[in-house]
């Protein structure tokens, strides 16, 4: 009996570090821009994401992400216009609006 509830235990993990990992694989991330915020404060993505800021609000944005030698610009971001960033050198961002300053966000790439 111990040894079966080990092998389960085992095989969870297993599947936790799994699912861990699949959340962290390169790809699409969405982030909103509405209400003069971002949908999250913080995220964390994997080394080769692409991170999509989409302007949803009624007003323009000027996304800046800078850190570990970074300097990336959206330029001015039109309402209903999408940003792609891609993240392909691992680090912790700071993201804000340079039209909006209280809009920030930290990203940080893994």
């Amino acid at each position: 009996m111990i040894k079966q509830l080990s092998i389960i235990a085992g095989a969870a993990a297993a599947l936790a570090l799994t699912a861990a990992g699949a959340a962290l694989a390169a790809g699409i991330v969405n982030v909103e821009q509405k209400g003069i915020a971002f949908s999250a404060p913080a995220l964390t993505v994997a080394k080769g994401s692409i991170v999509n800021f989409t302007n949803n609000d009624a007003t323009s944005h000027n996304i800046t992400i800078t850190g570990a030698g970074v300097n990336l610009n959206s330029g001015l971001q039109q309402p209903g216009v999408a940003f792609k960033a891609p993240m392909v050198k691992p680090g912790t961002y700071q993201v804000t609006c340079g039209i909006h300053p209280k809009m920030k966000m930290s990203l940080t790439v893994q």
